[in-house]
């Protein structure tokens, strides 16, 4: 199963009840662990804080949750290494999404490694199964009408685009 079709099979079962938008550019936090020089440099020297969500949802309450699509287990674990790492001040909660193959070949592996952090999506052919329940982050606050409205503006051009 490809990224594409995984997408389009997620806002399938999604998008039925939520707000659900492909492709959305975010701004995150860096991981200073990673990169600490960061605290040396002047702002305008610092690289981008911004990351691509894979997806993202908004649901009945008026939280944001943000899905990373995973096709391959070295992107999986390349995931964990990045400078900005799905830290957007405005995601309540994170799932990572496999293929339902994927997922079976490297369960353990990918249950250790998101414990605490994110839930996990597995997609098939047929539809989406939640395997794990993610962990609401602390701190976030609801959506305003104005930010959902930008969402659903975006939503509506890229969804069109897909079509």
């Amino acid at each position: 199963m490809t990224e594409k079709e995984m997408q389009l099979t997620l806002g399938k079962h999604f998008g039925i009840q939520y707000i659900c938008i492909p492709n959305v550019l975010m701004t995150g936090e860096y991981k200073k662990d990673i990169l600490p020089e960061i605290e040396n440099l002047n702002p305008w020297e610092r690289p981008s804080r911004m990351y691509e969500a894979d997806i993202v949802y908004i649901t009945k309450s008026d939280y944001l949750v943000e899905v990373e699509i995973k096709v391959d287990i070295n992107d999986f674990r390349n995931d964990f290494k990045k400078k900005i790492y799905h830290s957007s001040s405005i995601v309540s909660a994170l799932y990572y999404a496999f293929p339902e193959v994927l997922y079976k070949k490297h369960e353990d592996e990918i249950r250790e490694r998101v414990e605490g952090i994110a839930g996990i999506i597995t997609v098939c052919n047929y539809g989406c199964k939640i395997k794990a329940k993610a962990p609401k982050r602390k701190n976030i606050k609801a959506l305003t009408d104005i930010e959902i409205k930008d969402f659903m503006r975006i939503g509506c051009m890229k969804w069109f685009k897909e079509w």
